[in-house]
């Protein structure tokens, strides 16, 4: 009995894996270009590939929580570009205020996809890496129809329009085929994306869900009204200003609580999550907490960013 049972279930293992590879396939139709995302080895993990900026190698980080386009600092000099200081002035997730400046990217090739004469804002990250760092936001994201496949490590973009009956087609694909569960998000007027979530099955509160975000993030005041132990606290060097973090253990996190639109909760348990003082965003978001790129990693999730749905591993433990 207990092989019969280890063989079905690695069966249905080897059913989802075969399906992620015939993502690729499905998504041809309506010409998808596949690019493999690259590990960097760096402290905080995110979704990068290799492009080129102005002829030059250049790390592109996919980040569904930043708008436009960025560039680290340091990547200034690495591409010998002329800074310009702007009017306007931005707030990192921490509620600090900077002043913009930026440069004029003349090429940015991501695959086939060209863009030209882009305006890049500079952040304050001050480290360096091998490759200059392009930061690209959600209007990139949305416009090429980005399909982030986190099993594999792969984004699909493509330049063609993607109706919402297409989006809807391949997401009933992965369903009924790909022993995929489906969450919709919530789409803000801001063009954000955000997840309900409970933490230690504490009430519901709203996340927001960000690639370029490392792991799972929540702000200070958050963690101390769960009484949630904090260890290692450090101020870091963050994008625009400085980050006060600490180490916290979760013992558990529910995906989707209430079961909205009836789709199923998933939970996931023991997570490493980092405690931070991002209590401004609760204020111009309305989220106390950060879903990042480890989690949406863990669960194995394709994120269908036009679309607003994240596809779990039918695999995960649900509720």
């Amino acid at each position: 009995m207990f092989k019969k049972i280890l063989l079905g279930f690695s069966f249905c293992l080897l059913i989802g894996s075969c399906y992620a590879k015939q993502l690729p396939e499905i998504l041809k139709k309506y010409n998808y270009q596949q690019l493999k995302l690259v590990d960097t080895n760096q402290e905080f993990v995110a979704p990068y590939l290799i492009a080129k900026v102005n002829q030059n190698k250049a790390y592109i980080l996919f980040d569904s929580g930043s708008k436009g386009v960025s560039i680290f600092n340091s990547s200034v000099t690495q591409l010998k570009l002329n800074k310009r200081q702007d009017s306007n002035y931005s707030l990192n997730m921490a509620g600090q205020k900077s002043k913009n400046h930026s440069v004029i990217l003349d090429e940015i090739e991501i695959g086939n996809i060209h863009l030209n004469n882009i305006k890049a804002r500079i952040t304050t990250q001050p480290k360096k890496k091998q490759y200059p760092i392009i930061v690209i936001g959600l209007d990139f994201l949305e416009k090429y129809n980005a399909i982030f496949d986190f099993s594999r490590s792969y984004i699909y973009l493509t330049n063609r329009t993607i109706t919402p009956k297409d989006h809807y087609l391949i997401g009933q694909k992965l369903q009924n085929n790909g022993n995929y569960l489906l969450i919709n998000l919530t789409k803000l007027i801001s063009q954000y994306q955000i997840i309900l979530i409970t933490v230690n099955n504490n009430s519901p509160v709203n996340c927001l869900v960000d690639t370029g975000t490392s792991n799972f993030t929540i702000s200070n005041n958050y963690s101390e009204s769960l009484g949630l132990k904090s260890t290692s606290k450090k101020t870091i060097q963050a994008t625009d200003g400085t980050l006060t973090i600490a180490d916290a253990n979760i013992s558990s996190l529910i995906i989707n609580p209430l079961n909205i639109f009836f789709q199923k909760k998933v939970k996931l348990d023991n997570i490493s999550a980092t405690s931070a003082n991002i209590e401004p965003m609760s204020k111009f978001l309305g989220v106390l907490c950060v879903l990042g790129y480890k989690e949406l990693s863990r669960m194995n999730s394709i994120y269908d960013i036009a679309a607003a749905r994240i596809y779990i591993r039918n695999s995960h433990k649900r509720l």
